[in-house]
């Protein structure tokens, strides 16, 4: 009878347990699919959605529960953060479904989501601007930072610990895309990355203001994802290329150089999308389209994405292993406790566990997601 008690009590307190607690979610784009490497509506269209991901008994992670929430592919795979303080999550969306029209078009909606109880539960919904993609808190939780591809702004957001407030419309020195964005761990630069215009800018924080520096990093083709290492010294930024379906590359940035300048570049499979640097600070990971957004015709077409990872040391990258991934591939990230590494699917509408032993990936299995995967993030554990 204790025994039954006990296990009572623990069930309990697992089910009323903050959800922050479980520190992974995946954006999911349900309104876009390809068709012959262009991007087109589904049918039946269903809604967007966030899913809060557990591992299960098996080391596979799984959708806990799922709630809808404005999503999209379009951009870097880092349209999601957590608040510093991991009770507020908060999602872009670059692009939606227009029923009319039948086409995808632009979207600027930020959703703010409190999960600092056992429930998420929406509390704001904000425009940023068209295209709006990859967004991040400062480290004093203050401010918002938003890139918006589309419309080739920054959005700058104040934050009281629940809402955004204070919009400000920042433009860049050229049109581009801006979609990578990172900002350091001391606050007060961040960097965002132009993947048409192949240029990175520098921006400088103070208090409320920021400003952009008007010397940009030249760097081609087409950089994307950023990465910060938790010292702040070194990026690792994935360049994507201009959809020629030809092999990508990270790139590895020295932050302490003035300017900041690229001190290697590592090849690795066609157009890199997620990209995570583990806990522990020792890896890199990344997942690479590998040619699966092309038309199924092209001689550089393949179903499945592939997941590499390197070693990372004083700024250096070094291939370690690879792996299949999944189909027309997007987020990537690795587990708090740095020991798999989850990659998400847009077409298998799929998330992918792997196992890393600092060795060898291998596969634990896939489980469905209720979109296609578009965004992927964990709270820091830094």
């Amino acid at each position: 009878m204790q025994r039954l008690c006990l296990l009572s009590c623990a069930a309990l307190l697992a089910f009323a347990s903050p959800l922050h607690a479980q520190t992974v979610v995946s954006a999911n784009d349900a309104h876009s699919i390809l068709q012959n490497g262009v991007q087109v509506l589904p049918h039946p269209l269903t809604p967007d959605s966030l899913s809060f991901l557990e591992k299960t008994s098996d080391g596979i992670w799984k959708v806990r529960t799922s709630i809808d929430v404005p999503s999209s592919v379009v951009g870097p795979p880092t349209a999601v953060t957590f608040s510093p303080d991991g009770k507020i999550l908060v999602v872009s969306a670059a692009s939606k479904a227009d029923t009319t029209s039948g086409k995808i078009v632009p979207d600027d909606e930020i959703t703010v989501i409190d999960v600092s109880g056992p429930q998420p539960k929406i509390i704001q919904h904000i425009a940023s601007a068209p295209g709006a993609t990859t967004l991040r808190f400062t480290p004093d939780g203050h401010h918002l930072l938003v890139a918006n591809g589309k419309s080739d702004v920054l959005t700058w957001f104040s934050f009281d610990g629940r809402n955004l407030s204070q919009r400000h419309v920042i433009p860049l020195p050229v049109s581009g895309f801006p979609g990578g964005l990172a900002i350091l761990p001391d606050g007060k630069r961040a960097l965002v990355s132009l993947w048409q215009a192949d240029k990175v800018y520098t921006l400088h924080i103070e208090e409320d203001q920021i400003s952009v520096d008007p010397h940009p990093l030249n760097i081609a083709p087409g950089p994307w994802n950023i990465r910060i290492s938790r010292d702040g010294r070194y990026a690792v930024m994935g360049i994507l290329g201009h959809g020629e379906g030809l092999p990508g590359a990270l790139s590895v940035l020295d932050l302490k150089s003035n300017p900041i300048r690229e001190i290697q570049r590592v090849p690795v499979p066609n157009a890199p999308e997620g990209l995570d640097i583990s806990p522990d600070g020792q890896y890199v990971a990344v997942v690479s389209q590998n040619g699966s957004a092309l038309p199924p015709s092209s001689p550089r077409y393949h179903e499945r994405g592939i997941v590499t990872v390197l070693s990372f040391h004083d700024g250096h990258l070094a291939p370690l292993a690879q792996a299949p991934g999944t189909l027309w591939p997007q987020g990537l990230t690795f587990s708090p406790d740095g020991h798999a590494i989850l990659v998400q699917g847009v077409m298998d509408r799929s998330l992918l566990t792997l196992n890393w032993n600092g060795n060898q990936l291998s596969k634990a299995g896939e489980t469905p997601l209720p979109g296609g995967g578009a965004d992927l993030e964990k709270t820091s554990s830094w």
